[in-house]
């Protein structure tokens, strides 16, 4: 069976000491792996993520993480 291929797209952020804003450091393109036809939420096993299915139509979901800098 064919994968289902959906799509999103995971940004990571981070807010430089002493702002309040975030900035974009990476962004990954999702694709589920799932086979096509699955039930439930999406899924991409080889970046770890899952995601809630967008409305048909509609544009690829865009996913937020938060990630702090370690030093």
């Amino acid at each position: 069976m064919s994968q289902c291929g959906s799509q999103a797209v995971l940004m990571i952020t981070t807010s430089p000491e002493g702002t309040t804003t975030n900035v974009v450091r990476r962004r990954i393109e999702l694709r589920c792996e799932l086979d096509q036809g699955h039930s439930g939420r999406h899924r991409d096993d080889s970046k770890g993520e899952e995601w809630e299915r967008a409305a048909a139509g509609s544009r690829p979901p865009t996913l937020l993480r938060q990630e702090d800098d370690d030093g």
